[in-house]
């Protein structure tokens, strides 16, 4: 039977903290490219076979770190998965932040270390790179871009979060309205057919 996970938790919430000293074992990893990350509905499999569905309000996005938590306590450590990443460097300083802006012009996600800059392979953009007098390497590495000069958290994100004491619980109230709404939607096609 898979583990249903439908709350979202940051990895550096003190309460996690406090509990993974506490849990008799590791967390199982849940390891997901940036695209996986990015989805609120997702079927997936554990390292030791076991399946998960992710069930996460829609639009909210998963982040390198999270916690996600299940209706029955489980807990499931959300890691970036290796991917084939296109690894941009430059002659010197100048020439790598010459090609940042380049990049950053075109609206593309990307992971920057001290010498180099990390983005999703695409054969237009090692072009210009190259074009640029930069170089181009096909990696293999967990993808964590930034998030943006608006997203809050650690890096990729989109909005801000905050912890309720019973976050990781299924609410009565949250679970009688999903039920209302799947009923008048039941209710509203069944009106349509008429």
């Amino acid at each position: 039977m898979a583990i249903t996970l439908t709350t979202k938790r940051s990895g550096c919430d003190p309460t996690l903290v406090q509990e993974s000293k506490a849990w008799p074992q590791p967390w199982p990893v849940l390891s997901l490219s940036l695209e996986d990350r990015q989805r609120s509905r997702l079927a997936a499999m554990l390292p030791n076979g076991r399946a998960v569905a992710v069930i996460l309000a829609r639009g909210e996005q998963m982040q390198h770190g999270d916690v996600l938590c299940g209706e029955q306590g489980e807990r499931v450590l959300v890691q970036a998965a290796v991917q084939e990443l296109m690894q941009v460097k430059a002659g010197n300083m100048y020439e790598l932040m010459r090609l940042v802006y380049h990049l950053a012009n075109r609206h593309v996600r990307a992971m920057l270390k001290a010498d180099a800059v990390l983005i999703e392979p695409d054969a237009v953009l090692a072009e210009m790179v190259r074009g640029l007098g930069g170089s181009v390497t096909l990696v293999q590495e967990p993808f964590i871009p930034e998030g943006g000069a608006y997203a809050s958290g650690h890096g990729g994100g989109g909005h801000h979060h905050h912890s309720h004491p019973d976050e990781c619980g299924l609410e009565a109230h949250d679970q009688a309205m999903g039920n209302l709404g799947e009923e008048l939607s039941i209710a509203a096609h069944a009106r349509n057919k008429r």
